[in-house]
């Protein structure tokens, strides 16, 4: 193992589970974005002990006011804390974060304690998950992934719902910070990619229902049946309150203000088709979702919600263009 590092002796996860039960936490929080700044805000209220950064430093100040230590860089908040939360955009900016990118400042990783845990809430690839296992079990470190399925008004209310995998003691160490931000948990694994591969599935699922709604609405639009009309007549048959949310912003092609950048729904379509090939499973339907995606980013919609995803069969069916995000 590199650097001398050691993994934590065998009998060392069930007295870390104890030391922590019942108790308030000292976190490090990094990434204040859409969905990391309500979760932060929520560990707060909870009465957990924060010290947050971001790479925007304007946002990280608002917490300030709730009681929360600011950090100057990602090394800054991992120090003397029990769990480090990241909650970023991809894999380049959780790389940069943990491994570090600038020359004169110390990554993250290095300045964890042995028997820490790092909680990734962020959805990244198989790839970056099983690596992040494996440079913080080298270091004596423990790695939980811990992706969360719902938008940002769902983080605000605490109704996420969080898909976990990692080390059992790890995951349980962790469950009074996901309990904090989030209506429920499945811990699906002790292999903390598998929770990422969960959440790819999850968003593939959202993504393609964004592709049917898209190619169904045209169709009736183009064949003179209002989409609402058609709209009213799923809601009907499915009563589901994800087809009814999502099928409303189609019909009525609301896509601003975003929830989840258009930018980011293709990212998540990519890794599906990655995680796809790496198990040699044939997926088109992730094929026809990452080309329509694609479409919009480069139409210069990827700003818009990524509800907007749906504007591509709009558009290869003759009709009517999206207008830019800003426009």
């Amino acid at each position: 193992m590199r650097g001398g590092a050691r993994a934590l002796p065998e009998n060392r996860e069930p007295l870390l589970v104890k030391r922590f039960q019942g108790g308030f936490m000292k976190i490090g929080f990094i990434g204040l974005g859409h969905m990391g700044a309500p979760i932060a805000h929520n560990l707060i209220r909870a009465g957990h002990d924060l010290r947050v950064y971001n790479r925007t430093r304007d946002r990280a100040m608002e917490f300030a006011a709730e009681g929360a230590r600011i950090a100057n860089s990602p090394a800054e908040a991992a120090i003397d804390i029990e769990v480090l939360v990241t909650m970023v955009s991809d894999d380049r900016a959780l790389r940069h974060i943990v491994f570090g990118g600038d020359p004169d400042q110390r990554p993250a990783i290095a300045e964890l304690r042995p028997g820490t845990v790092h909680m990734s809430m962020s959805t990244i690839s198989l790839e970056m998950a099983r690596e992040l296992a494996r440079e913080h079990l080298e270091r004596g470190q423990y790695y939980v992934s811990a992706p969360v399925v719902g938008r940002v008004k769902a983080a605000l209310e605490r109704k996420l719902w969080v898909i976990a995998a990692g080390p059992a003691g790890a995951v349980e160490r962790c469950r009074p910070l996901m309990e904090a931000t989030s209506r429920g948990i499945s811990v699906v694994s002790e292999e903390a990619w598998k929770a990422n591969l969960v959440k790819i599935g999850v968003n593939f699922a959202l993504a393609s229902l964004i592709e049917t709604f898209g190619e169904a609405f045209s169709l009736m639009e183009k064949s003179g049946v209002a989409p609402l009309d058609f709209l009213h007549v799923v809601n009907e048959s499915f009563q589901s309150p994800v087809y009814a949310n999502y099928g409303g912003m189609i019909a009525e092609r609301r896509y601003e203000p975003a929830g989840f950048d258009l930018r980011l729904g293709l990212k998540d379509a990519e890794l599906t088709i990655r995680a796809a090939e790496d198990a040699g499973v044939p997926m088109p339907i992730a094929d026809v979702v990452r080309n329509s995606f694609e479409e919009e980013v480069a139409a210069g919609n990827g700003r818009l919600d990524w509800a907007a995803g749906a504007e591509a069969a709009r558009r290869n069916a003759g009709l009517e263009r999206t207008r830019r995000a800003g426009g």
